[in-house]
């Protein structure tokens, strides 16, 4: 859910760009390692603790054979990321090693993790100096009113003007209905007058209308298909802002060219490679 977290753990251990780590939403995670490792949290800013005792956040620590580590609950955000040197040795499913739950395929038995469960560790690699800084590519900066940034698709001509005016000139909450396929927002109501459509394949960002009238953004596991309007899609660096924030979070829409999007996105993997030169 948040690309740069995880980019910023592999860096810290000198990974390659596909290794795993564990996603964790809200924390509340104890795990305890069978041998020595060197393991980072990145994302949602959390209280970490080695057998109860407080530890740096953002910096690579040494977790021996045994000891107790314990991810507590983000001070802000949702998703934090736990990364150990050498990765997870999970068996990679389509050259993947992530987990797509609603399937049932990936991961350590194609689900959440649960309690007890045990994920195997890859061989431990040799840390390097300069990857021991924290490259500090998550920004979890508050807003009072976080702006989405999305390209109109070919449906937005379609809609009402009256309803593209309340899409772009009003200020919707992000609900609890927010997960990994989508986040539910709540607001003035975008009555389409189309109870449903022909089903279209869907992307990350898309800005479904269900006949209610709330809008839902689509996540990273999305269903594939949808029949419901959709007038654009959030850039992805909006989505990544998006999926860290929390329930209660205002939110408001403004459309962008492809140009100025495609601008948007060249410039923000521009600071990242930088950064983790």
């Amino acid at each position: 859910m948040d690309p740069l977290a995880l980019k910023a753990g592999q860096h810290c251990l000198g990974h390659c760009a596909g290794e795993a780590a564990i996603e964790i939403a809200y924390g509340n995670v104890r795990a305890t390692p069978s041998h020595d490792c060197a393991m980072v949290v990145t994302g949602a800013p959390t209280m970490l603790l080695i057998d109860n005792e407080p530890i740096p956040t953002k910096s690579i620590q040494i977790l021996g054979a045994g000891q107790s580590l314990t991810i507590g609950p983000p001070s802000e955000g949702i998703y934090s990321y736990l990364h150990v040197a050498g990765g997870f040795s999970t068996a990679p499913i389509f050259d993947s090693r992530s987990t797509s739950p609603r399937e049932g395929i990936g991961g350590l038995h194609g689900g959440y993790l649960r309690d007890h469960d045990v994920v195997p560790l890859g061989d431990s690699v040799p840390l390097i100096d300069t990857y021991r800084a924290n490259p500090g590519l998550c920004n979890m900066e508050q807003r009072a009113v976080l702006t989405l940034r999305y390209v109109p698709g070919y449906q937005y001509d379609e809609l009402a003007p009256a309803l593209i005016q309340r899409l772009n000139g009003e200020h919707f909450e992000v609900t609890a209905k927010a997960n990994r396929m989508g986040v539910t927002l709540n607001g003035p109501l975008l009555k389409t007058g189309v109870e449903s459509l022909l089903s279209e394949a869907t992307c990350q960002g898309a800005i479904q209308i269900p006949p209610d009238g709330n809008p839902i953004v689509l996540m990273k596991d999305r269903q594939t298909m949808g029949g419901y309007p959709i007038p654009g899609a959030v850039i992805e660096s909006d989505c990544v802002r998006l999926a860290q924030v929390r329930p209660g979070q205002k939110v408001r829409f403004a459309a962008c060219t492809p140009q100025e999007a495609d601008n948007i996105r060249w410039l923000e993997h521009h600071y990242a490679e930088t950064r983790l030169r």
